[in-house]
């Protein structure tokens, strides 16, 4: 009886010391950043705001994914946002959970741009894509089939997100707004 009682003890204690981390990604997944003003698209960029920090579309629902990071099924939950790792100024950073370690990059245009021509892709026609263009279809590309823009793989804790083709115009219209 003795072993079942601190079973239960330490299984209260870490599910108490998960809420507490949980808490405590919250408030930070869900600050916002001031938005530049960009014309005629603001409009596309506030809602690809609120997909990047709230992974809902414009009718309030979870925009559902495969696979992803692997935080044992209790970890985030269904806080998995693409704030969630790559924060909320999408700069990305390193993450650390027990004994795993993810890097989650920076996604914000000028980053993926810049990054472009290291995974340039082929044009129809089989012409390379121009360095530093990085294009929605490569966005696409990387968000929804998880591949860079020459076909090989992100990182498997890159999840495959299921979005609507205007969701992903407007996440990218964000992340082009992004300083």
């Amino acid at each position: 009886m003795k072993k079942f009682r601190d079973l239960k003890i330490i299984t209260i204690a870490g599910l108490l010391a998960i809420g507490c981390g949980i808490s405590w990604r919250v408030p930070q997944m869900i600050q916002r950043t001031s938005v530049p003003s960009t014309g005629p698209s603001d409009q596309s960029a506030s809602e690809g705001e609120r997909i990047y920090f709230t992974a809902t579309n414009d009718k309030g629902e979870s925009i559902t994914y495969t696979g992803g990071p692997d935080f044992g099924g209790m970890m985030m939950g269904s806080y998995l946002t693409c704030a969630a790792c790559h924060g909320p100024e999408a700069r990305g950073g390193t993450h650390y959970m027990h004994m795993w370690v993810m890097e989650a990059p920076d996604i914000r245009y000028k980053a993926l741009s810049s990054e472009a021509g290291e995974h340039a892709g082929e044009g129809e026609g089989g012409e390379q894509s121009e360095h530093g263009e990085y294009t929605l279809e490569d966005f696409k590309r990387a968000v929804i089939d998880g591949e860079h823009p020459d076909g090989q793989p992100l990182d498997r804790d890159m999840p495959r997100w299921q979005m609507s083709d205007k969701d992903l115009a407007d996440l990218f219209e964000f992340l082009k707004s992004l300083p």
